[in-house]
């Protein structure tokens, strides 16, 4: 393997801290204690060496790469159709690339095919072509526009969505190589998310040589024990008893009362609103399936999962029923979807009439997107039809979303302004002068990284030049109609937002998305243009995911000291990869996928979400909906609102008292509020004791445990949960399914089609009783039992 001439084949090894020599001025002190933190967390599992000269971008990692980064993007675009969709890890084709990398190093013929052992390096670019291969959110729009159960766009062809995803997948990371100064190098910008993944290679490759500890076993045994233990307990839950996926605790403890009704089936206002996970707002509802928890409950500091945490709990435990019950915007309990006996529903992002007087629809019934579309006018709004229905409606739970949204992106950039505007300030002036930070130039990585080439900033203008040039052409010759100018104006966007976002991840680990301010804006600029509306959204959402993603992985680049150059290599590969196997795979669900999306298990809801949001904010327009006048016109305040409030605790910190706590109130993550899409409202209760768990009580009390261990626990629960939901889905395609029903395995064939079926009055875990038969005049339950 040849070697620029700046590169030494030698190992390299920085043993200070993070500061060499502190010549900074005063005022930047308080930042390098800041750090401290930080740096605990990293060393203990960050390689503190390097050799330049190992191997990393070979014909190994190549072939395993596209191996993998092809079946999880085909795997993956499928499952994203499951009504409680989820991605297996890239962290899966860590585990099982690693003895396919060992086999070659001992099976090839050694030259270009073989360099020598299988190495960390070339298993870290295996892992960044996998990473790869998510559901591109592109396809979010294709789907919505060419499935004939949705808006039915036949004008698409396969090669027009493979474009519209192709562009919509690489325009961001043009940005994300100008804005590395910012968010990969700096010791602040730490990245939390990646912790877990390192933990891997280092228990595979490394093991102890970064953290010795008086705890004996070792770091791959551990890795091997847990990842076994949670494959055998997570069939458990996603097989033999889907009913621990989620918990309706109140439920359970109010019992199947029907309050003042004696019809079966009827909830009570407790159960219905409240209660269910699956139904209402799921208040303390709890999981014990791994799946719905996830390791970035160990990686993420606790102050971030607090703040997040917190936030929601108060919007959904408190303010959501609050607006429900004191029917804030009116007939919030009109709203259902249960065809038999119209309990009202809070946990859904569907529409609903709000028009007593409509002619095809019933006041509070739902209303599809499709009613308002003008087929022959390029699925632009129908007057005629929304005049029908209109004022549209949403339930109080879904509006809270939005109201987060808008408080989250003004919170945001005032946070940011807050606490890091000096130093966006004196990385912008050395970036103009084409200077070294005089503060992030000190960080232990980056002073590894030197020995490496960085790829110039001129290289990702070029990138960015093309991939905008390439969306203009899409845009203007494709039926994803969009003005030429909105290409522009995205990119404006992106840039505007792509440091307050990717900062807010760097230090916590969550991420923020520009999914709604996108829509509301080209909503307001071109209303009524529902598919212009579509594209734009996903045009700048998947922007600033791209831009932030690479700027994740180009900071694993250097946590594990591998050139940029590889590292961008192996992103822009997968990538492409993705993008054809992903617009494959759905459009074969689209199309030649029979009966499979009749299934209650596999009914879209990501996508009829996103295709919802084309209604609201394509059709009907934010000005109908959000807009002066409008029934939700007072959720406009939240953007001043969360403007202002991130100001209080800097505020406190400058002339109260000075103390780091201020700038972990973190407002933008408390507003960073899911609501209702996802299928379960279990999100609180068992991630928040893991985090506390994890982050608290091993942290300060069994600190040497926490460093060892903690991030390859997660990653080995993270791994063997996705791998074993992976079988059982190819089982439930095949039809094989645990067909005994019991307490713990309901049979959700009928109605309600949920795992908390104990909410439902007179339903027992197999179906309801005769009299809720016999009130429907059948003589027999669905079951076949007499009801004569």
């Amino acid at each position: 393997m040849s070697l620029p001439n700046n590169v030494k084949a030698e190992v390299i090894e920085v043993t200070d801290s993070t500061i060499v020599e502190d010549t900074r001025p005063d005022e930047n002190l308080a930042e390098t204690t800041e750090l401290s933190d930080i740096i605990d967390r990293l060393d203990c599992i960050v390689p503190q060496f390097d050799n330049p000269a190992t191997s990393a971008l070979t014909f190994r990692s190549i072939l395993l790469g596209t191996l993998w980064a092809t079946v999880l993007s085909f795997a993956n675009s499928i499952l994203s159709f499951r009504t409680n969709a989820f991605t297996i890890s890239a962290q899966v084709a860590v585990i099982l690339s690693y003895p396919m990398g060992l086999g070659m190093a001992a099976w090839l013929p050694s030259g270009i095919m073989n360099p020598g052992p299988f190495t960390m390096k070339e298993h870290v670019l295996i892992f960044i072509m996998a990473s790869s291969s998510g559901q591109p959110y592109g396809i979010e729009n294709v789907v919505s526009q060419a499935m004939p159960r949705l808006m039915n766009n036949s004008d698409i062809s396969f090669g027009q969505a493979f474009a519209f995803v192709l562009v919509t997948q690489f325009t961001g990371y043009g940005l994300s190589g100008l804005t590395r100064r910012f968010l990969v190098k700096p010791t602040a910008m730490w990245w939390p998310g990646n912790l877990s993944t390192i933990a891997i290679f280092t228990s595979f490759h490394n093991e102890d040589a970064v953290y010795n500890s008086r705890i004996k076993i070792t770091r791959f045994r551990m890795f091997c024990l847990c990842f076994a233990a949670m494959f055998f307990y997570t069939w458990i839950p996603e097989f033999f008893m889907p009913v621990l996926q989620s918990v309706s605790t109140i439920c359970l403890f109010n019992g199947n009362t029907q309050g003042k009704s004696s019809t079966a089936g009827v909830m009570g206002s407790v159960n219905s609103v409240l209660g269910s996970t699956t139904n209402g707002l799921g208040i303390l509802g709890t999981t014990f399936d791994w799946i719905y928890v996830g390791s970035a409950y160990i990686t993420s500091p606790a102050w971030a999962v607090a703040c997040n945490i917190g936030g929601s709990v108060i919007l959904q435990y408190i303010i959501a029923p609050l607006l429900y019950f004191a029917d804030a915007f009116g007939d919030n309990s009109l709203f259902s979807e249960d065809p038999y006996n119209h309990n009202p529903i809070v946990n859904t992002g569907h529409l609903f009439v709000g028009n007593p007087n409509s002619s095809t629809h019933a006041l509070g019934s739902r209303v599809k997107p499709t009613f308002f579309y003008n087929t022959l006018d390029n699925y632009n709004l129908n007057l005629t039809a929304y005049e029908d229905v209109q004022p549209v409606r949403i339930t109080s739970f879904f509006l809270l979303s939005y109201a987060g949204s808008f408080l989250a992106i003004s919170a945001a950039l005032s946070h940011v302004i807050m606490w890091y505007g000096p130093t966006i300030r004196r990385q912008i002036m050395n970036a103009f002068k084409q200077e070294n930070d005089e503060v992030d130039s000190q960080d232990k990585q980056v002073k590894m990284m030197e020995a490496y080439p960085e790829i110039p900033d001129w290289a990702y203008l070029v990138f960015l030049a093309i991939c905008a040039a390439g969306a203009v052409i899409i845009s203007e010759c494709t039926p994803f109609a969009m003005p030429w100018w909105g290409v522009f104006f995205n990119l404006l966007l992106v840039v505007l937002f792509v440091l307050p976002f990717g900062i807010i991840q760097a230090i916590s680990g969550f991420n923020l998305g520009l999914n709604v301010l996108t829509e509301f804006l080209i909503g307001l600029m071109i209303p009524g243009r529902t598919v212009a509306v579509m594209a734009f959204k996903s045009w700048g959402t998947n922007n600033i995911a791209q831009s932030l993603a690479l700027s994740q992985d180009l900071k694993l680049g250097q946590y594990l000291h591998i050139a940029p150059v590889s590292m961008v290599f192996a992103q822009f590969w997968g990538t492409l990869i993705n993008c054809l196997c992903a617009t494959a795979a759905s459009w074969w669900m689209m199309f030649s996928s029979g009966n499979l999306l009749d299934d209650p298990e596999w009914q879209y809801i990501g996508y009829q979400v996103f295709y919802s949001a084309g209604g609201i904010w394509g059709a009907i327009g934010p000005q109908r909906f959000f807009g002066i006048g409008s029934l939700y016109q007072s959720l406009l305040l939240c953007f001043i609102i969360g403007l202002l409030l991130p100001v209080l605790p800097w505020i406190g910190n400058k002339y109260v008292v000075r103390s780091k706590t201020w700038k972990l109130i973190n407002f933008p993550l408390m507003f960073t509020f899911v609501g209702p899409q996802v299928g379960f409202q279990n999100s609180f209760v068992v991630p928040g004791l893991v985090s506390y768990l994890s982050s608290v009580i091993l942290f300060n009390h069994k600190k040497d445990f926490f460093q060892k261990y903690a991030y390859v626990i997660g990653a080995a629960f993270d791994s063997s949960a996705a791998i074993v939901v992976v079988i059982i889905s190819i089982m439930g395609v095949a039809g094989i399914t645990w067909s005994w029903k019991t307490l713990w395995n309901p049979n959700t064939d009928i109605w309600p089609y949920a795992v908390d079926y104990y909410c439902w009055p007179g339903r027992s875990y197999n179906d309801f009783g005769c009299e809720w038969y016999s009130a429907r005049g059948l003589n027999s339950t669905s079951t076949g039992v007499s009801c004569v």
